[in-house]
């Protein structure tokens, strides 16, 4: 398949070295070797304003402190994350990586006039994969900053797709089997949640990235009194979002040609991957600083549940926020989520690789032909 142009790359403002770093571990197919070369073109351009902002800004990044332990949103990719976090958004004391730093990271320091006006022009209104509303200074994955100032980051599956599953487990759930690789990732994050700290005048972070749901031992090392929220969704659901969100989105991302049937199958190890990892490591975080939910409770009850959520978790008053949770709630009466049918090929297909999650998480199981 070939349609570079549809979306722009996750990966556009990497910098030159890791790009370089990154082509010579992977195989470009013939058919994007173009592509590739104007992608390596951009980057060179790029590369004054990257080595300009670290002139200008390294040493405040590299001194900036956090001012309290994150609170890691955590979650199968489509389990209802990117709600959670709009939902923090209304919150003013807390910070976020932003759709603006997450494209922009390299170089985000430098680009909050002119050029954030000129972006903010030219984005659509919403999301492909499911109609959410974007801006810039709306929160977004940390992971998609990551991509732009190291090659080890899982989401370059998106550039190699046929080495899947390999090169997201080595970033996500075996992160840490490749000591260099680790001590690279973890300056690279590091520098990330740096740089939205002074971005966001020192707030204490709010964060979503599902990866992180497979790296929760490991966060919680480096970030000693982290709070985390785990929010869970129906699997049959989660299949067939992520069925959809990867069509709208890894076209214009590939150096190579895959198939759609190489990519379900991912998301089929990925989720199982993910949520084994997760129901292992859960147990190192104390009960006081993680809370559990399900997204049809945050979607029918949504502030009982974030009430839930403030409470176990101790992070302020809720009193204060609920007026702008509200008011926000009521702004999406006319959003319209996509709805999919249930086929029976996605039940049979869900129980045979998923069945431990439906009794983890206390999911009916279904049978083929029962109505979903």
């Amino acid at each position: 398949m070939s349609d570079n142009e549809s979306n722009t790359a996750m990966s556009q403002f990497i910098g030159l070295a890791p790009l370089i770093r990154l082509l010579r571990r992977g195989k470009v197919d013939a058919g994007y070797r173009g592509y590739v070369v104007g992608r390596v073109l951009f980057s060179l351009l790029l590369e004054p304003f990257r080595w300009y902002e670290k002139w200008r800004w390294g040493k405040h990044i590299a001194a900036a402190q956090l001012s309290a332990p994150p609170v890691f949103l955590l979650g199968m990719g489509r389990s209802g994350t990117t709600h959670l976090h709009y939902l923090f958004w209304q919150d003013p004391q807390f910070g976020f990586v932003t759709n603006f730093q997450a494209s922009l990271h390299p170089v985000a320091m430098i680009s909050r006039g002119w050029v954030k006006r000129r972006i903010a022009a030219g984005m659509p209104a919403t999301r492909p994969m499911d109609n959410v509303a974007i801006t810039l200074d709306a929160p977004q994955e940390e992971e998609l900053a990551l991509v732009k100032i190291t090659e080890h980051a899982a989401f370059h599956f998106a550039s190699f797709p046929r080495e899947l599953p390999g090169i997201y487990d080595r970033y996500v759930t075996e992160l840490g089997k490749y000591p260099d690789e680790l001590a690279q990732w973890q300056a690279a994050y590091r520098e990330v949640l740096q740089k939205a700290t002074l971005l966001n005048n020192g707030k204490r972070l709010v964060l979503k990235t599902p990866t992180h749901t497979g790296r929760v031992a490991l966060l919680h090392s480096m970030f000693p009194g982290a709070k985390y929220v785990y929010i869970m969704r129906n699997p049959y659901r989660v299949y067939q979002s992520m069925c959809n969100m990867y069509r709208q989105i890894l076209p214009g991302q590939t150096f190579q040609d895959f198939t759609w049937e190489a990519i379900d199958d991912w998301i089929i190890h990925a989720y199982k991957a993910l949520l084994e990892a997760y129901l292992e490591q859960r147990k190192v975080i104390p009960k006081e600083s993680l809370i559990e939910i399900r997204f049809e409770d945050l979607d029918t009850n949504p502030m009982e549940c974030m009430r839930d959520i403030y409470r176990q978790l101790e992070l302020g008053d809720f009193t204060q926020v609920e007026p702008l949770l509200k008011s926000y709630l009521d702004g999406l009466n006319n959003y319209q989520k996509n709805s999919f049918e249930l086929p029976d090929e996605v039940v049979a297909r869900v129980n045979k690789h998923w069945g431990f999650a439906f009794e983890a998480f206390g999911y009916e199981q279904l049978t083929p032909g029962q109505p979903g």
